[in-house]
């Protein structure tokens, strides 16, 4: 098995990050595609996915979504500011320094649990809570918010990882997991903060530093993860290119697969 980590940018490789998020989120929390789509659905266009992708099998086996910033509001604000926390966010968000306008969210963090297990499968965690933190500082993004199942919330912390409860959350029950809390990271304070707490994760945490999982810089830049846009006009015939040797290492499945079931992440 020889995994990649990358903002995933083809089309096979969204769909790809997709499937495994689909997957775990629904056995884990019984959120079926419709319920995905009603709630992700609106931040499609704005949605990049940080993966670990199995080359050899064409599947990612992790991924975590990223809602950039925009005009309007990211999901966790819109979420926390309603039922049940109604937050104060922009207040709550001002107390660290951030500003709504400006904050990413990670609207989803998923593992397959066939890779959870043994070093390569904590690898596999610490890989995508690396991928998030270097893209967003790739992206000049000042700070990100999510809400965490509680269990997840645990682990990440014991990573060393400074997510932090918001200012004036609460745990609460929130899409079918029975304990949530919104929590946010401030990019700017964060390498202080992960070398104080885990200096011996943070080689990987930082810099990308694993056995078993590849990182390529280039797979992390700023330019990949948007949607591709249309290819040619309409109104203007294509020109005949000549084959383009692959270079992003992405090979889709050459079978068909029988999904496998999941665990709640984290477990």
């Amino acid at each position: 098995m020889t995994l990649r980590l990358l903002v995933a940018h083809s089309p096979e490789e969204r769909n790809a990050a997709r499937q495994v998020e689909a997957r775990v989120f629904l056995q884990a929390f019984g959120n079926t595609p419709e319920l995905l789509e009603q709630e992700y659905g609106p931040f499609d266009s704005r949605s990049r996915f940080i993966a670990v992708i199995d080359d050899e099998a064409g599947t990612a086996v992790g991924t975590a979504r990223l809602i950039t910033a925009a005009a309007s509001p990211v999901k966790t604000l819109v979420d926390v500011a309603g039922e049940p926390w109604h937050l104060p966010v922009a207040d709550s968000l001002g107390e660290v320094g951030l500003t709504p306008p400006t904050v990413w969210d990670v609207a989803s963090l998923a593992v397959d649990p066939r890779y959870r297990t043994g070093a390569a499968g904590a690898e596999i965690s610490v890989a995508l809570c690396h991928g998030i933190w270097r893209y967003a500082r790739n992206c000049g993004v000042p700070g990100m918010v999510t809400v965490l199942d509680d269990r997840v919330h645990r682990l990440v912390r014991a990573m060393g990882l400074p997510w932090h409860a918001m200012p004036g959350a609460t745990s609460q029950p929130y899409l079918g997991s029975p304990a949530s809390t919104p929590c946010l990271f401030v990019v700017a304070t964060a390498e202080e903060e992960v070398y104080a707490a885990r200096p011996d994760l943070a080689p990987a945490l930082d810099h990308g530093v694993f056995r078993s999982i590849s990182v390529d810089p280039a797979d992390l830049a700023p330019t990949r993860g948007a949607l591709v846009p249309p290819t040619a006009p309409a109104d203007r015939p294509e020109r005949s290119l000549p084959p383009r040797r692959d270079t992003t290492g992405w090979r889709p499945p050459t079978s068909r697969r029988t999904e496998v079931s999941a665990h709640p992440p984290g477990a």
